[in-house]
């Protein structure tokens, strides 16, 4: 069901028949592309991967399997049924680890094998059996999958951050199945949900830092470079395929997150999209100042305020093929 690299014949891992040419299993994962985990400059096509941050894009909860995440994999296995279900740009599996521990087939592919190490942490932490799952590093600008192979795909939170977005969806539609379904996840918000809840302070923090941050930083000429590529998905898709319809999931549990477990690793981590030309030794310098000013000012337990608010419903568009 895969693709050779080399001739583009189709292949049983891990070697191809046709020219010889072998894959390399490394940690069990495939290594289905030898593409850079982050391109950005060039003419070529540019795309971020999370290999510098996978141990930290998920901040202290990268382990755990959120009931909202356990939600939507009940749906994606309902529509998966006994067939293939693809997650692109899988992540830190917190698609892949519940649709697995519901016995479903799953690809999981990523271009960050740190990205897939922590997948497999998450899978053991819960006691999931990944028996059924074949972990890829892959590129989702060539899926290294046969014509129609595949029966659901999920590629999430990632199409904004690939410059060309219309050639994954394309690749996309190219391995599913005809009656396939592309399943797209956003936050939608909740019917009767009000926020009644004052998180000034948390905000204040937040906002505070990244201004203190890239402030320190443009005293090194260092500014802000946000990379994020816009995209007119559902406009793109209607044209792509042929229909789709609208999957709702009704949530509005209350949550809390506090800071030391959400936004403050993935901020050291240069986890987000604007932080990736930050030099590695500059950044460690500005946060290092920018830490010990805020326990000094807030005090030493600063990261332990939390954000509280209401889960917003999940809408599943459901494109089918």
């Amino acid at each position: 069901m895969f693709l050779c690299s080399k001739c583009k014949a189709v292949i049983s891992l891990p070697k191809c028949s046709k020219c010889g040419f072998e894959y390399k299993e490394i940690n069990d994962v495939w290594q289905l592309s030898d593409m850079p985990d982050i391109v950005v400059e060039g003419d070529t096509d540019k795309y971020i991967g999370y290999e510098y941050i996978g141990e930290n894009y998920s901040g202290k909860r990268k382990y755990i399997i959120e009931d909202k995440d356990m939600a939507v994999a009940k749906k994606i296995q309902e529509f998966t049924k006994d067939g293939i279900f693809l997650d692109l740009a899988c992540g830190d599996g917190c698609f892949t680890v519940p649709v697995a521990s519901l016995g479903t087939k799953v690809i999981a592919g990523d271009i960050s094998n740190t990205m897939l190490k922590v997948l497999k942490q998450k899978a053991k932490a819960n006691d999931v059996s990944l028996d059924n799952v074949t972990l890829c590093r892959m590129n989702a600008l060539d899926i290294p999958l046969a014509n129609e192979i595949v029966d659901t795909v999920v590629a999430n939170s990632v199409l904004h951050l690939i410059s060309n977005p219309e050639k994954v969806v394309n690749e996309i539609h190219r391995v599913m199945k005809k009656g396939g379904c592309f399943i797209c996840i956003d936050d939608v918000p909740g019917k009767n949900v009000e926020s009644t809840f004052d998180n000034s302070a948390y905000n204040n923090i937040v906002n505070s830092m990244y201004g203190e941050y890239w402030k320190a930083l443009n005293g090194y000429g260092i500014t802000p470079k946000k990379f994020s590529w816009g995209f007119a998905r559902n406009e793109y898709c209607d044209g792509v395929f042929t229909n789709k319809e609208n999957v709702y999931i009704e949530r509005g549990q209350y949550y809390e997150m506090p800071l030391k477990e959400g936004f403050l690793p993935r901020f050291l981590a240069r986890g987000f999209s604007e932080q990736v030309l930050v030099p590695v030794e500059k950044h460690k310098i500005v946060m290092q100042k920018l830490i010990a000013e805020f326990k000094e000012k807030y005090g030493e337990g600063f990261d332990d305020i939390v954000f509280k608010g209401n889960e917003e419903d999940i809408l599943l568009t459901v494109y089918r093929k």
